[in-house]
């Protein structure tokens, strides 16, 4: 016979095998999605080998942030100058500044690298993950959101951008996180939620400017689902006044410094026409490149069941904010001229959801969120095997040639596309901080961002240009050979280059796995003794129609 005392401490026991198995199961979303955002982080480059041109500016620009922390000038303005003058690849006006004030946390914490801009992105990359769960945990079971967050983690699109130095991804996750706090405000009609779904469509929005759209999206939810209550809603009225109150400054330094921004809403010459068949055709064509095959399948049975009335979860608000999410953001991303597959990244988490969603319904509850769980979990295990990001190699031995050979307070000229690559890889070398980098595009040419936008040449003769580098105390030239020789310009820097006050000291082969014109590069050193001269320096900006004027030591 069994004592009472014996079967209590059973009994006890057992509950707490419960009681950790259900924390277990709370617990394992977070540690697969945490997992998930370490293996992509480990595929990712590190090692100063950008394939993209903007990643190492976005780098940079929280390189900047750290220095200008620790330096606390006097005179910021008159000291972020002579910051772009000794490293001119930044653009942290031209782009929101949010980001940045991470990335440069994890620089002043792990050093100033690749790993360490890339690892900040990492972790948005987990919280995007985890917003996609948490959002979606709303309608369907845990291991379906999980399955969810997994396929959009894995995505190829998503896969790509959020292994490079790229905002995309970062910025999605805030905006998801402040579209969950915006759920659970129309399901619980919480202020508390409304007032951080304002903060995080902020913090998007300081991250990356095209996530404007969602504010249309929110409106047409609400008019749609309370209209005449949503107008007497103060909570509402507030959040929205204090939310536009905040989100000035982001308007001024769009107004500001944005130039490029509204001319990539406008038509740009190589362009399809906005109105045009194939402009309206652009993404829906690539939703498969985007999202992948199994999400866009699984969200079209989905929107099926939608449309049959089979998919009852989302009926009412959450039908209109998804479905508004993603039509209202291909709508706005098809109207601007600039089309590429990864703006669309912020109106892709709806077809996940609805993914998760279909095979909650096609399949019995408990085997359809596992069925969910598993297509996540092998979308995610195929981008991390066989889904390689594209790299440019190359960069990283050039700049630590110049490092290693160049003179103190030593001024190098580089002619090539990837100036950002060259000028971050240096700025890595902390016992070099006193080379300065001066672009031979902002000396001979007058352009904005990239050549089809406009550009100009400043019409020196090639004596002229000879004399202007030998007054800069040129110490190097690191030229990309053939770089924009069809410029005559450019064609007349090579030209001084290859006579008789130039001789090639060093050649690097420029490789990777992306297609690129910038092959290779030669390191000319003068023939002349070098007398720095001149250290007064004006740079155009067309950018945002100015010019940065300084010294250079």
């Amino acid at each position: 016979m069994v004592s009472p005392s014996a079967t209590d401490a059973g009994w006890r026991a057992a509950g707490r095998a419960r009681s950790w198995w259900r924390v277990a199961c709370r617990l394992a979303p977070f540690v697969a999605i945490a997992g998930a955002a370490a293996a992509l982080l480990a595929t990712s480059p590190v090692g100063g080998d950008f394939a993209w041109s903007d990643a190492p500016r976005h780098a940079l620009d929280g390189v900047f942030l750290k220095d200008l922390i620790t330096a606390l000038p006097r005179h910021p303005v008159t000291w972020a100058e002579a910051y772009y003058l000794q490293y001119p690849a930044l653009s942290i006006l031209f782009y929101p500044p949010l980001f940045y004030v991470f990335e440069a946390v994890a620089f002043a914490l792990l050093g100033v690298t690749q790993f360490a801009a890339q690892a900040t992105v990492a972790v948005f990359y987990g919280l995007f993950g985890l917003g996609v769960y948490r959002l979606t945990r709303l309608w369907v079971s845990r291991p379906a959101a999980l399955g969810a967050a997994l396929m959009l983690m894995g995505a190829p699109e998503f896969a790509l951008w959020g292994r490079q130095v790229m905002l995309d991804v970062p910025a999605t996750a805030w905006l998801v996180w402040g579209v969950y706090a915006f759920a659970r405000f129309m399901r619980f009609n919480s202020g508390r939620d409304l007032v951080l779904s304002a903060a995080l469509f902020l913090a998007a929005l300081y991250t990356k400017y095209n996530v404007v759209f969602i504010a249309a999206v929110l409106l047409l939810t609400l008019v749609a689902t309370r209209c005449g209550a949503a107008m007497r809603d103060r909570r509402l009225l507030w959040a929205t006044m204090t939310a536009v109150v905040a989100a000035v400054p982001a308007i001024a330094l769009v107004l500001t410094f944005g130039s490029a921004n509204f001319q990539s809403a406008a038509d740009l010459a190589g362009e399809l026409p906005r109105w045009s068949l194939a402009a309206w055709l652009y993404y829906p064509s690539l939703l498969p490149e985007i999202a992948g095959w199994p999400v866009l399948g699984l969200a079209i049975i989905g929107l099926g069941l939608f449309v049959a009335g089979r998919l009852p979860v989302l009926k009412g608000w959450p039908a209109w904010l998804l479905f508004g999410w993603a039509l209202i953001g291909y709508v706005f991303f098809t109207a601007i001229a600039v089309r590429e597959p990864r703006h669309l990244m912020t109106a892709v988490p709806p077809l996940a959801i609805l993914a998760a969603c279909a095979l909650d319904q096609i399949v019995p509850r408990r085997a359809g969120g596992f069925a969910a769980l598993t297509v996540g979990v092998s979308i995610l295990g195929w981008a991390v095997a066989y889904d390689p990001v594209p790299v440019v190699t190359g960069y990283k031995p050039m700049a630590d040639y110049v490092a290693d050979r160049a003179p103190a307070d030593a001024r190098v000229l580089f002619s090539g596309y990837r100036d950002g690559n060259f000028i971050f890889d240096l700025r890595m070398r902390e016992d070099r901080r006193d080379i300065w980098t001066i672009r031979a595009d902002k000396l001979l040419l007058r352009i904005a961002i990239e050549r089809r936008r406009g550009l100009g040449e400043e019409r020196y003769s090639k004596d002229q240009i000879a004399v202007l580098i030998r007054n800069l105390g040129i110490d190097l030239v690191v030229a990309q050979d053939g770089f924009w020789k069809d410029l005559t310009e450019m064609h007349r820097l090579a030209g001084v280059l290859t006579g008789p006050d130039f001789t090639p000291v060093a050649h690097f082969d420029i490789g990777g796995t992306m297609g690129r014109t910038d092959r290779s590069f030669t390191i000319y050193r003068p023939t002349y003794p070098v007398e720095p001269k001149t250290r007064n320096i004006e740079l155009d900006m067309p950018i945002f129609g100015g010019h940065i004027e300084g010294q250079l030591r």
